[in-house]
């Protein structure tokens, strides 16, 4: 059972370099793709059903249980969190609006580089088969993007969040969200 996961999680890197290589993104506007009945019964059980389903479209492999899914969609919310990355770089680089905002991009990077950690630590649990492990970096991924936004909200949950990060932040946290109810489904007993 394990050397099947390390496959699967070797198909999974393979095909997420094809699909990097290519430009192939995770947005849930423009992928059309229909899923396998198991894998959108999976997603129709999430929160943000849409999101599940496109952003897992590049990981498909024709495993369809949730644990399988599980990892597809961690492995959406890491490439998310790399464009984030990136994007949070390339407004680094140019002149900030004012000194706040340079260090809210500073600390956006931080949390982003944390929450890269918390995803693969979450595939290394499923991987151990640790549900609540698994739900706890899940969390902890979280906990990093809502730091990124309140830095731009200055902790104020009646601020709207305007910056350049505020999208590609909610879509993380929609696909965090999923992984969490995915992880349910994976390991119902933890």
């Amino acid at each position: 059972m394990a050397m099947q996961f390390r496959m699967l999680l070797l198909i999974i890197s393979v095909s997420s370099l094809i699909f990097n290589l290519h430009g192939a993104t995770a947005n849930p506007e423009t992928t059309p793709t229909p899923l396998n009945p198991a894998v959108k019964k999976i997603c129709d059980a999430t929160e943000y059903p849409e999101v599940c389903a496109s952003s897992i479209v590049p990981y498909l492999n024709g495993h369809t249980d949730p644990a399988s899914v599980l990892v597809m969609q961690v492995f959406a919310g890491m490439h998310t969190t790399e464009d984030a990355i990136k994007k949070a770089k390339k407004a680094k680089s140019k002149p900030a609006k004012t000194p706040y905002e340079a260090e809210c991009l500073k600390s956006c990077l931080e949390c982003y580089d944390s929450a890269m950690g918390s995803w693969k630590d979450a595939l290394d649990a499923i991987k151990t088969k640790h549900g609540f492990d698994v739900a706890n970096h899940l969390s902890a991924v979280s906990s990093m993007i809502q730091s990124c936004e309140d830095g731009f909200t200055n902790d104020d949950p009646t601020v709207t969040n305007t910056s350049l990060l505020a999208e590609i932040d909610q879509l993380i946290m929609n696909m965090n969200s999923n992984g969490l109810d995915i992880g349910k489904m994976a390991f119902p007993r933890d």
